[in-house]
């Protein structure tokens, strides 16, 4: 069973960056972003999200309808503001395949691509997004919330065919699991700690006392996932965990505990020379 492993995508971009923003890329044919998707056993990516609300209360995304129509609406509430469609890119991202893309336009007809890169629900694009569907597309969304803004490259794996089980040896901690549905209201939105949760903690991530976070330990203080969660079939009962407190998509994130790779990693995002391209606006 082989997952994915997301590299190359960045763009230049000029000034300070706290979360995702659309910024025009370079390269690659007609301006396209260039991606790659490497046949390994894991997911590498990059979080960054700073999603504080569950989704079942934006305005303008539909779970009745495909992404590509009504699903989400052009002039929307989820479409107006910088920090709206970067949630939309990541869900865009996280529920499509590499290869497909949306666009849709803001209030003022100013339209914007996102493109799919993971693909956990990519009957999405043109049809609703049922309780399956939701429960894959969370934990992916989950993952990838930094509360600061701060751009992580971290490993996941989990049950769905795309991540895989695999580990890899840059990544020996196991930081948490997520795990929920943010599309019902209220939502549901919820980790546990893995053992290496506060080793080589990093911003936004979890054992940095986060405040602010969308999500919840539902099992009180440091509720170790090992404690509470099914792991995953033999032989890879130690990469993850399969069903967590009645919830049967789980993703498990592992993460790098150098504190130089986390401190550069930090300082070349939040002073902005490269980031992570998830959607761009056509001027």
């Amino acid at each position: 069973m082989y997952g994915s492993r997301i590299t190359g995508w960045t763009t230049p971009c000029v000034g300070l960056a706290l979360v995702l923003v659309g910024c025009t890329p370079s390269g690659g044919a007609n301006g396209e972003a260039q991606s790659d998707l490497a046949t390994v056993n894991g997911l590498s990516m990059i979080n960054g999200l700073s999603m504080t609300n569950g989704l079942s209360m934006i305005n303008g995304l539909s779970m009745t309808n495909g992404l590509e129509g009504e699903g989400l609406l052009s002039g929307s509430d989820a479409m107006n503001t910088d920090a709206a469609r970067t949630t939309m890119a990541y869900l865009v991202r996280c529920a499509l395949p590499l290869g497909a893309t949306i666009t849709k336009q803001d209030a003022a007809g100013n339209p914007y691509t996102f493109y799919g890169a993971i693909g956990v629900a990519p009957s999405w694009q043109w049809g609703a997004c049922d309780s399956e569907c939701q429960l894959q597309v969370t934990p992916c969304m989950l993952a990838h919330v930094n509360t600061s803004g701060v751009h992580i490259p971290l490993w996941v794996v989990g049950d769905n065919p795309l991540l895989g089980w695999g580990l890899s040896s840059l990544y020996p901690d196991e930081e948490g699991s997520f795990f929920g549905n943010i599309f019902v209201s209220p939502p549901e939105a919820f980790y546990c700690d893995g053992k290496d949760f506060d080793v080589g903690v990093v911003p936004g991530r979890l054992g940095a006392g986060l405040g602010n976070a969308p999500y919840s330990n539902p099992f009180g203080g440091a509720g170790y996932c090992r404690d509470h969660c099914t792991p995953a079939d033999i032989p890879n009962q130690n990469a993850g965990y399969k069903a967590c407190m009645g919830y049967n998509h789980v993703f498990t994130v592992w993460r790098n505990p150098n504190p130089s790779t986390n401190t550069a990693a930090a300082t070349s995002t939040t002073t902005s020379s490269s980031m992570p391209f998830y959607y761009r606006h056509y001027y």
